[in-house]
């Protein structure tokens, strides 16, 4: 029989073992969270997983023990969650961005290339055979825009509009009946639909970036021949990574160059994976500026 040594001896080493261990883990682990506005979680959620939790493994020894993406419907929903203490990190477009920023709810940290661009521009598109040469062709016509949240197919070709003093109308359904005087507008929620809508002459015009109109396999080749270019903006930048006041000054930081740090070489099928990237940049004064001075009470 094997003698098993008296519990009073025992008892002591366990206690030892667990307050060992006790000590030497972190004193709180925490989830790092990532965040944006999705009408396709699905896809998004694939496409930022592994950068979350990549980011998670670089700020480790900040007590980091997991990562996790959390999509929301719409900018309500991420502001109250944000507000709840609940996101430490977004990833946006320069739209949604700027609504975070002048809330005081996030802070830029990085500029998001996309598709190879650091800056894109809005396009307003027609059938080529269509008659419409000016914007103002489009009174009483129907534009699409692609969705409430879009900076460079809503906020781009929205203001580019107004200011040329033409009115807008908001459309529930394509039949919808529009006023002469104004151009009416409805949400395709996606680039493909947007051309498709102006082919099949659903809508009069459509609004995409230069970046979704010229990257390969990204729209069918067929319609967009039949489309001309009708408005074009500026450049504007592409997107931002933003934190939250969720995340301590020290922890943003150590984000920041965490994220900074990533070598569009060494680190190429990463940054693919999150939203097609090709790096990421240090964010200059005009585009932290551009955040703060966007003029968000033009939105129709």
């Amino acid at each position: 029989m094997i003698a098993r040594a008296p519990l009073k001896i025992q008892a002591p080493r366990i206690l030892c073992l667990l307050l060992s261990l006790l000590l030497s883990a972190p004193a709180t682990a925490k989830t790092l969270v990532l965040a944006q506005i999705s009408d396709r979680p699905k896809k998004d959620f694939r496409q930022l997983r592994p950068m979350a939790e990549h980011m998670q493994r670089q700020i480790k020894h900040l007590g980091y023990d997991r990562a996790e993406v959390k999509l929301f419907p719409d900018l309500t929903a991420l502001k109250a969650a944000i507000q709840d203490g609940q996101v430490h990190w977004i990833s946006e477009t320069a739209l949604t961005s700027a609504r975070l920023v002048q809330a005081g709810l996030a802070s830029p940290v990085a500029l998001k290339w996309k598709r190879g661009q650091s800056e894109y521009h809005s396009l307003i598109f027609v059938r080529r055979d269509s008659g419409i040469d000016t914007l103002s062709d489009l009174k009483g016509r129907r534009i699409a825009f692609e969705h409430l949240d879009s900076f460079s197919s809503y906020y781009l070709p929205a203001i580019a509009l107004r200011q040329a003093g033409l009115e807008l109308q908001a459309l529930e359904h394509p039949g919808d009946p529009v006023d002469p005087e104004r151009i009416g507008y409805l949400f395709s929620r996606n680039e493909r639909n947007n051309l498709l809508w102006v082919e099949k002459g659903i809508t009069s015009a459509g609004s995409l970036n230069d970046g979704d109109w010229t990257y390969p396999g990204r729209l069918p080749d067929a319609p967009k021949r039949n489309m001309k270019i009708l408005y074009r903006s500026k450049p504007y930048p592409r997107a931002y990574e933003l934190v939250t006041p969720a995340l301590p000054a020290d922890d943003q930081d150590a984000l920041r160059n965490a994220l900074l740090s990533l070598d569009p070489e060494q680190h190429a099928s990463l940054l693919s994976r999150y939203e097609e990237t090709e790096r990421l940049t240090p964010i200059t004064p005009e585009q932290r500026t551009l955040l703060l001075e966007l003029d968000l009470e033009w939105l129709p």
